[in-house]
């Protein structure tokens, strides 16, 4: 199984993430422009399968997750979630760039075989995101695996 937490930042601001992150970062995000052909043809394909897009999403959407960062096997939110915040630029408020059209949040990755079970939130981990003003959503998904390796 492998649990990873995303960050993504959404705004209409090319240099968004300049005024987020650390600089040793900002070039390591991953980048999509929801004008792009290929975002737009994707919209497209969910329209029609009934699944509409948010029509007042930001055009530009930055990512930056834990996968390369933190061990594929460590199942506490927090260790993700702290690491993913400690690459802010010290003193910024995300709830005021949030006001001023940067918007983030954390999406957490929780990969398993269908037996149950999922993250458990800790107040250390509330009252991190609380300080921060960011939301998490939890994500489960099904992975097989065979002879000891991941399939999916």
């Amino acid at each position: 199984m492998r649990y990873y937490c995303t960050f993504f930042l959404r705004s209409d601001e090319m240099n968004a993430p300049s005024k987020i992150f650390v600089p040793d970062v900002v070039d390591a995000l991953d980048f999509d422009d929801n004008l792009s052909a290929a975002r737009l043809a994707s919209a497209q394909r969910l329209q029609a399968m009934g699944l509409i897009k948010r029509s007042d999403l930001p055009r530009y959407v930055w990512y930056l997750d834990t996968r390369d960062e933190v061990d594929p096997d460590e199942i506490d939110p927090f260790v993700h979630v702290s690491w993913l915040l400690s690459k802010l630029k010290p003193g910024v408020s995300l709830a005021e760039e949030n006001r001023n059209g940067i918007e983030s949040s954390l999406g957490f990755y929780w990969g398993g075989n269908g037996t149950g079970g999922g993250p458990y939130i800790s107040v250390r981990l509330a009252e991190l995101l609380v300080r921060h003003q960011i939301n998490l959503d939890v994500g489960f998904y099904y992975e097989e695996y065979e002879n000891d390796t991941n399939a999916a």
